[in-house]
């Protein structure tokens, strides 16, 4: 964001919080994992063996992981380590279905990043002037779990309504409003949702590569991956955010081009109950 008060460490914390006003969280993270995309593997493989390295185990035989905070948040950076291989080998368009060159995955990711993060984080704040009279305050909140709200609001929608594009908006809308983040999110009004949603879907739209039909954009795995593998970046702590775990994370573990690898996926079903068939929700651990 170039208004001069964006923190650009904010791009590339990685630890589990953010309180970056200047963003209102919107690049929290996410150039930062993909950063590690463009760098060679031993670089991601050290990343991995020291994340690896910080976890905790008990005593028991076979041993298992202990069920505490670190260890959760840890996973799911292992998690992230092992996307951001996946990415790393795909960095050449692919063709997609309607016949047509289509940028790579990163390229997909990079771009919605770019024009959500950027592009229309500018008119979103710009409009809050007009809507709301504690723009600082409305930013601060916005950066607890907002964004990865609105990736995983869009995702949902988009599943559900592929064909009636005029109801998307409506229905992010209202899957923000309903969020269990909301209530740490008083200021952020019914109109400031509305505003960003409105923002982000332009902005999705214009980031979806011109020439494609949006019909095909939106009926696309591949689009739904790349907001998915956005939620999971820029989450700031996935951890504790069930619908980025349910939404994002799981089908991405689930996706046939085996995005988690099988170590990574045992962790996650030992440490989160919604990995599992039969889980709930899960519980993040103190």
């Amino acid at each position: 964001m170039d208004n001069g008060t964006h923190n650009s460490r904010c791009e590339t914390a990685q630890r589990h919080f953010c309180v970056c006003t200047g963003c209102g969280g919107s690049q929290h993270g996410v150039q930062g994992w993909l950063d590690h995309v463009g760098r060679d593997h031993t670089v991601r493989q050290r990343k991995r063996e020291n994340l690896q390295s910080k976890l905790a185990w008990t005593d028991d035989h076979p041993r298992r992981l202990k069920l505490v905070g670190r260890n959760q948040e840890t996973t799911i950076d292992l998690a992230r380590v092992d996307i951001t291989d996946w990415l790393a080998v795909r960095l050449t368009p692919v063709v997609a279905d309607f016949g047509e060159p289509y940028p790579s995955p990163v390229d997909q990711v990079t771009a919605f990043a770019e024009e959500m993060g950027r592009g229309a984080w500018q008119e979103i704040a710009a409009g809050l002037d007009r809507i709301t009279s504690d723009t600082d305050t409305v930013k601060r909140e916005l950066t607890n779990h907002g964004w990865c709200d609105l990736f995983i609001g869009l995702v949902q929608a988009i599943e559900a309504t592929r064909y009636t594009f005029n109801s998307i908006s409506s229905k992010v809308t209202d899957m923000i409003l309903n969020s269990t983040w909301q209530v740490d999110r008083p200021h952020v009004t019914e109109a400031v949702i509305s505003l960003i949603v409105d923002k982000a879907w332009h902005g999705f739209q214009t980031a979806a590569f011109g020439g494609v039909p949006l019909l095909d954009i939106v009926s696309s795995d591949e689009a739904l991956r790349a907001l998915r593998v956005l939620a999971v970046f820029i989450c700031p702590a996935p951890a504790r955010h069930p619908a980025v775990r349910r939404h994002a994370l799981k089908p991405l573990g689930d996706d046939t081009t085996k995005i988690l690898n099988d170590q990574t996926k045992t962790k996650l079903a030992e440490l989160f109950a919604d990995w599992r068939a039969d889980g709930n929700d899960g519980q993040y651990i103190e």
